[in-house]
């Protein structure tokens, strides 16, 4: 499924880890629920896996801010490091309780042991998604994270193995990664019979037709749903419209086409390609013995051969902007929209995270800027920014969800005159302060979520490394207001504005629909006979 993180809530905020690692990003995250298996349709925000604020939003993108609640569990609770790693591995680094691993076959391991915890959360994570996918290839990533969930000889109703285990297992997919996040009470059974089950995933996943046809109708499904979900709808169009070369363009959803066109050798070539332990991460948060866990991972994940191909180049560059573009869509059903999404550096940018705190100072809290042009006077509901992020690029976007029988065109003009005017209307001390303690003070409250944190690990071990969860929390930490002020300056710019309206429509126009002309009848007449 498309990584679902508002399942078409409205959005308050995302936070870099959440947003950035995305993670996100525009991610279409096709989250796949299965009795006992989380696998659930992402909607408007989640398909793309658009990594935005939702319900786990507080989790997800306070993460770097939660870490010192974090650490306190962990310097209460945390298990020793082995201070050997077993054959097969080595120790490569460690930092705020969490030690990385690497495999000789390739595979990156983070444990973060914590025995105050009484579940455990595995992430395994394929550096795979729509960015990978080539035109006829549009849903290939999304495809295999549902056949990997089909099960294998050895495993052949791999939902009935989940459930008698009474394990919680979902499945996304977005613009950089595919992942199977599992949590369970803590059981190292249970966590050894997991770890087997993805190293024989990894190699024996069914790629036939036959395979194919029984999973793509619940691919439809999601297909579908998704295109009645007009936000999300206007954010995939805009998404396209802002990335003219970059395949973050891409829907991870996938397309109808494709799907119906699917070639089996090339998605068993596409498996073989990255379904593979040297582009994958394991991340395994809570209760578990690291040193019993590390050795279970190298007898199971850690026989899988590190394959001979070396992994394809990207090199997709993005061009500069060259000046403001605008989406249109009308169709039947819903509220209108008003929204705009602006370029931004990459997570590992420090701007990103300036940036992050200049957007929450416009749409999120009780007395946001946005809130007092559009929600006070009467024509929004509600407003939200969402802050994406992935290794190459990130965007902010704001949207406000519009009363209806309000004009679009002025509540864009509103929307669009309140992001850019921090030129003629500077953010305050005060306004900055309070952005951080949203931020800090969300990381402070949460709870210590394994699976949050693994989730969080995850998208930023994709966007470049790991330790970007820390990095974030420092910045937004140390941020100043001449520094926010700066990156709002540069960023957010009406040449930088990529803008979209839905506007409902009761009989929307449609041009008629073209079908392959035979051309053969009529061109005959001009043939001369030969003798």
């Amino acid at each position: 499924m498309v990584d679902p993180t508002t399942d078409g809530q409205r959005p308050v905020h995302t936070a870099f880890v959440h947003t950035a690692f995305v993670h996100t990003a525009f991610v279409h995250t096709s989250v796949v629920h299965i009795p006992g298996v989380h696998t659930s349709v992402s909607t408007p925000h989640s398909w793309e896996v658009f990594l935005m604020a939702s319900n786990l939003a507080p989790r997800f993108s306070a993460l770097s801010r939660r870490l010192p609640a974090l650490l306190v569990f962990w310097s209460l609770g945390a298990q020793a490091i082995p201070a050997n790693a077993p054959d097969g591995c080595a120790r490569t680094r460690s930092a705020e309780g969490i030690t990385e691993y690497r495999l000789d076959n390739g595979l990156r391991v983070l444990l973060a042991p914590d025995d105050t915890q009484t579940t455990t959360a595995v992430d395994l994570t394929y550096r795979v998604g729509s960015r990978n996918e080539h035109d006829g290839q549009r849903g290939l990533s999304h495809l295999l994270e549902h056949l990997v969930l089909r099960g294998t000889p050895t495993h052949p109703d791999i939902s009935a193995s989940f459930q008698r285990r009474d394990m919680n297992v979902k499945a996304s997919t977005s613009a950089e990664r595919t992942h199977y996040a599992a949590t369970f009470l803590a059981a190292p059974a249970t966590l050894a019979w997991y770890l087997g089950w993805h190293a024989d995933a990894m190699v024996h996943t069914g790629v036939t037709r036959a395979d194919v046809d029984g999973v793509l109708p619940k691919i439809l499904d999601e297909v579908e749903a998704g295109e009645n979900a007009p936000e999300r709808v206007l954010r995939q169009k805009m998404r396209s419209a802002v990335f003219h070369w970059h395949r973050y363009g891409n829907d991870p959803m996938g397309t109808r086409a494709d799907f119906a066109n699917v070639r089996i050798d090339l998605l068993r070539a596409y498996y073989r390609e990255y379904y593979q332990p040297d582009n994958a991460v394991l991340t395994i948060t809570g209760k578990f013995d690291a040193a019993a866990t590390l050795s279970a991972i190298v007898e199971t994940l850690g026989k899988v051969p590190r394959p001979s191909r070396n992994m394809p180049a990207d090199y997709d560059v993005e061009s500069l902007r060259d000046g403001n573009h605008a989406i249109t869509l009308r169709r039947r059903g819903g509220y209108p929209l008003a929204a705009a999404m602006y370029h931004v550096p990459a997570p590992h940018s420090r701007d990103h995270t300036l940036l992050l705190l200049a957007a929450d100072m416009l749409a999120t809290g009780g007395a946001h800027r946005l809130r007092g042009e559009l929600v006070t006077p009467g024509l929004a509901g509600t407003i939200s920014s969402t802050a994406l992020g992935w290794r190459d690029y990130g965007l902010i976007e704001f949207i406000a969800a519009l009363k209806p029988a309000v004009d679009n065109d002025n509540a864009q003009r509103i929307l669009n005159r309140t992001v850019e005017s921090v030129r003629l209307h500077p953010y305050t001390q005060a306004e900055l302060d309070q952005a951080r303690r949203r931020w800090l003070d969300g990381w402070t409250r949460a709870q210590a979520d394994p699976l949050a944190l693994a989730d969080a690990l995850s998208k930023a071990s994709v966007s470049g490394d790991w330790r970007l969860v820390f990095l974030e929390r420092d910045r937004v930490r140390d941020a100043t207001l001449i520094d926010v002020q700066r990156a709002a300056e540069r960023y957010l710019l009406r040449a930088n504005r990529n803008q979209g309206s839905y506007i409902p429509t009761a009989e929307p126009e449609r041009q008629p629909a073209t079908a392959p002309i035979d051309l053969g009848p009529e061109l005959k007449r001009y043939d001369t006979d030969v003798d």
